[in-house]
């Protein structure tokens, strides 16, 4: 890896925004989220539930797919690309009220603990590592792209075997992914 001089205070004050606007974007999705459950629960039952599960996995594939727009939009137009962050966040509270309203908030609470708790632990061994990441994040992007893979024919086998597995994998990838971009952002 390659050493360069970098202004504490401009670094800080990067960091600073990047976490803010993801702070703001998970503010949102727990808004939407929140009044989804609670003022509109009858309603987002009805529609979540009443339907088909397409409209859940149908709702997931746009986030993904607004994921890859703001990529690679974010140099070209960061305004385009800052309201399509919030359509996703807002989208994304969306989704996750099928989880909240299936799960009971105990369970809810300790996935969101310990997944903050990784992400904190990650983020701050990227910044701080001397050991260069990137091979290891080229390979996790090939590992998730097998996961997404794996996890759409999982959907129609149902093995509760492979949904194991694709649950530790998924634990691995992205901790190497945080630790990975997290290295890229300084």
């Amino acid at each position: 890896m390659e050493r360069r001089m970098v202004n504490v205070d401009s670094e800080a004050k990067f960091f600073s925004r990047v976490y803010g606007l993801m702070a703001a974007g998970v503010g949102i999705s727990a808004l939407v989220a929140v009044l989804l459950v609670t003022v509109f629960k009858n309603q987002t039952a009805a529609v979540l539930y009443g339907g088909s599960s397409w409209l859940v996995w149908g709702l997931m594939i746009v986030e993904m797919l607004l994921v890859v727009q703001i990529s690679r939009r974010s140099t070209k137009n960061p305004t385009a690309s800052l309201f399509m962050f919030i359509a996703y966040a807002a989208l994304n509270g969306l989704t996750f009220t099928a989880i909240l309203l299936a799960y009971n908030i105990g369970s809810i609470a300790s996935a969101f603990i310990s997944s903050a708790l990784v992400f904190i632990a990650m983020s701050v061994y990227g910044r701080m590592t001397k050991n260069n990441l990137s091979g290891f994040g080229k390979y996790a992007m090939m590992g998730l792209i097998g996961v997404i893979i794996v996890s759409l024919v999982n959907f129609f086998m149902a093995s509760a075997a492979v949904s194991y597995f694709l649950s530790y994998a998924m634990l691995i990838i992205f901790i190497i992914l945080t630790a990975w971009d997290n290295q890229k952002l300084g």
